[in-house]
């Protein structure tokens, strides 16, 4: 593959963004981690990073979300188990509410952990 600007020289490097070789002497010094070959490709590269980063965001708050949700359903769920335990003693009722108690109370953990981990920079 050759520069986008010198057809002469061999590209060392590809655009992130458009995906054009970059040769040794169009490449910055020191190369940064995501090569862009212009200003208007590495303005890209920024308004790329930034839409991803607001997707993350959400998609954090969306974790967090569920896992509050699981945590009431679990709840609910530990609640009506002891509500039939006196009220309605029937076996299956209460062992089936108390494993969905426990099936919920995991996935919100699961949920609250996911929505706590940061994701290293692309």
């Amino acid at each position: 593959m050759k520069c986008f600007k010198h057809s002469a020289a061999d590209a060392v490097a590809v655009c992130a963004w458009c995906g054009r070789g970059v040769c040794r002497d169009c490449l910055p010094v020191p190369p940064p981690a995501r090569v862009a070959c212009s200003p208007a490709c590495s303005a890209q590269l920024e308004r790329a990073q930034g839409v991803l980063e607001a997707l993350l965001d959400q998609s954090r708050q969306s974790a967090r979300a569920s896992a509050w949700y699981c945590y009431l359903t679990a709840g609910l769920s530990a609640g009506g188990a002891a509500a039939a335990w006196y009220l309605l003693p029937s076996p299956f009722l209460i062992y089936f509410m108390v494993g969905c108690a426990v099936v919920l109370f995991a996935a919100g953990y699961w949920h609250s952990r996911a929505a706590k981990r940061r994701r290293p920079a692309i």
